[in-house]
């Protein structure tokens, strides 16, 4: 009963203390794959403590543990055959709300593909150019992983600036960010809306994969580039938030992008 009790307090404690550590100073933006990686150790912890605390809970349930009296026992088992249950309607419900997430992906593809103009493979993903007014960059995880980008995004951008964003595009699907976005989602769903920590998860992951994805484009095709990508889609998009990831690449001082160092070898 102890073990059961010690376990769910210490689920309770990360719910509740994570998302005030983690969101403490600003070094999230200057680490933003340790910050993430560290929400999602926190995350699973959580659920670690609370699937143990249930275990141990049936386990006393079923007989593993003789117990003092007879209100003991009835205790036991309750807890044990409730955990059971929550444990159950958890599972339930992350399978229904799983569904519609990934009917969400399949929309969105559903409205650019019959725009679509053209087809081109890059690197392991298919680039999907279709008409649009708007700049518009975005990757679609799957078995065949694509990046729609719009015609407005290709007028408005140098060829440098272009790259750029498809390499930030391309981090997403090759770092696997559609997964983590889904996890948050489903956590932000199963918790009650009076717990900030669901919340809290679901907006640091969508932060965090963007700039983790900025900083892994800025290495392959240039810090410069991306951040006046960002600051022409931001102005013109009115998106204050494109504007201040690229102060936050400029702010940063980077190596030369692969590309460019082997180009220097080759002259050298």
């Amino acid at each position: 009963m102890i073990a059961t009790a010690s376990l769910l307090v210490a689920a309770a404690l990360v719910l509740l203390l994570a998302p005030l550590v983690l969101t403490a100073g600003r070094w999230q933006v200057r680490h933003p794959r340790i910050a993430l990686t560290l929400w999602f150790c926190a995350f699973f912890a959580g659920i670690g403590f609370a699937v143990a605390s249930a275990a141990t809970a049936l386990m006393c349930a079923v007989g593993g543990v003789s117990p003092a009296s007879s209100g003991e026992a009835l205790v036991l088992t309750l807890a044990g055959w409730l955990s059971l249950g929550v444990i159950a309607a958890v599972i339930a419900f992350v399978s229904a709300s799983a569904e519609p997430l990934a009917d969400s992906w399949r929309e969105a593809v559903g409205r650019f593909a019959p725009v679509a103009v053209s087809r081109e493979d890059s690197d392991g993903a298919t680039l999907v150019w279709f008409n649009s007014d708007e700049p518009v960059a975005c990757a679609v995880p799957s078995h065949e992983p694509e990046i729609f980008l719009s015609t407005a995004l290709r007028d408005l951008l140098s060829s440098p600036e272009l790259r750029a964003v498809i390499e930030h595009e391309r981090a997403h699907l090759r770092q696997h960010h559609g997964w983590a976005v889904r996890i948050a989602e489903v956590n932000a769903l199963c918790l009650p809306r009076q717990f900030a920590g669901g919340r809290a998860l679901k907006r640091a992951t969508l932060l965090l994969i963007e700039l983790i994805a900025d900083d892994a484009a800025a290495r392959r095709a240039g810090a410069v580039h991306l951040a006046n990508a960002l600051a022409t889609m931001g102005r013109t998009t009115a998106d204050p938030g494109l504007e201040l990831r690229a102060d936050r690449l400029t702010l940063r001082r980077w190596k030369k992008p692969r590309s460019q160092r082997r180009a220097t070898l080759v002259r050298a």
